[in-house]
């Protein structure tokens, strides 16, 4: 068997070649796959590269995948050949300390396929610990299985922002993450969200997936406008799925006295916060990294209807086009909510 798979050879450049048949340990399964998300991260590593790295190319990436078992190691008796499933892509030490105590997201041996030096999944045979995959249901599509992965970062930021019915939240980025947000707070049965964006297109997304009220930050400012569409006081939960230090400082002037600010995007480079204000307001900063012990919760969310996690998709590209898949999310950032590439046979 070959396997065929997608390199990134420098900085906006991709090329088609073969990796090396992945060999089958006794705890892991041999998956083709199917569909591959793409991610935030593996486009700004397409089009900026590793610095830390400068020696890793040619290097593939992906980390978003569903496909299907072909083969099993001898000590798995979860799976079975021709089973369906979605990938956990993050494989822990489960020795440290926080993979002893159940955080296993933040092992510092974590091997992340995708985060250099671990090729990533954009390949058509991978092998992954048995672990790491999960059955999916009859009812749920592979395509909606490699999209649990967001999911999974979406589920954990609410959880661990406590939210609950009741509370009013606003998202500051439209984009996969905060759009998977949104569902994932609908389902916990929040109704008053507000999303924020600086693209009308993004913004209509989010009102057709349940937003109660939308917030072009190009046309007003935000601070006040989310403020005022929340009685004069704030929501009780302010998400930064953006990824930017323009709107993490924003958060703490929105969120309501007592509330919570969750920030989930990868937010580079020094934030000024204002300590004081955060004091004066006893505000609570969270953060999130990944996930852990989710992914269960989040197919069951997919499979049950509670979330439809497909309707985030924007466009579906054959591996043949990966190259363009990952131009088009750099020059269409206004309308391209989330790209998958589904493998030639998918």
């Amino acid at each position: 068997m070959t396997n065929h798979a997608v390199y990134v050879t420098e900085n906006r450049k991709m090329s088609h070649g073969e990796a090396e048949m992945p060999a089958v340990r006794d705890h892991e399964v041999l998956i083709r796959m199917k569909y591959c998300g793409v991610c935030g991260s593996d486009v700004h590593f397409y089009e900026h590269g590793e610095p830390e790295f400068p020696d890793v190319y040619p290097f593939i990436l992906g980390h978003e995948g569903a496909g299907e078992v072909v083969e099993v190691g001898a000590a798995v008796t979860t799976l079975a050949p021709g089973d369906r499933v979605a990938i956990e892509p993050g494989i822990p030490c489960r020795t440290c300390e926080w993979c002893a105590g159940g955080r296993y997201n933040l092992c510092p041996n974590v091997v992340f396929p995708s985060a250099p030096r671990a090729h990533g999944i954009l390949r058509e045979y991978v092998a992954h610990p048995a672990e790491m995959c999960f059955k999916l249901p009859d009812s749920m599509s592979l395509e909606e299985g490699a999209l649990i992965e967001p999911l999974a970062v979406a589920m954990t930021a609410a959880r661990e922002a406590g939210a609950r019915i009741g509370q009013s939240a606003a998202i500051l980025g439209g984009g996969c993450i905060g759009l998977v947000t949104l569902l994932a707070l609908r389902a916990m049965g929040l109704d008053r969200i507000t999303v924020v964006d600086l693209h009308d297109i993004r913004l209509d997304k989010a009102r057709e997936l349940g937003a109660s009220a939308v917030v072009n930050a190009r046309a007003t400012d935000p601070i006040a406008e989310v403020v005022r569409l929340h009685g004069g006081t704030g929501p009780d939960l302010v998400f930064e799925t953006a990824g930017s230090t323009i709107t993490a400082r924003q958060t703490i002037r929105m969120v309501k006295r007592g509330g919570t600010v969750m920030i989930v995007g990868n937010v580079t480079g020094e934030t000024p916060l204002d300590l004081q204000l955060m004091t004066n307001k006893e505000i609570t900063l969270r953060t999130n990294f990944r996930y852990s012990n989710i992914y269960p919760a989040a197919i069951d969310a997919v499979a049950s209807g509670r979330i439809d996690v497909g309707s985030i998709i924007s466009r579906a590209y054959p591996l043949s086009e990966a190259p363009r898949a990952f131009e088009d999310c750099i020059n269409e950032k206004a309308t391209m909510v989330k790209a998958i590439i589904r493998f030639e046979d998918a």
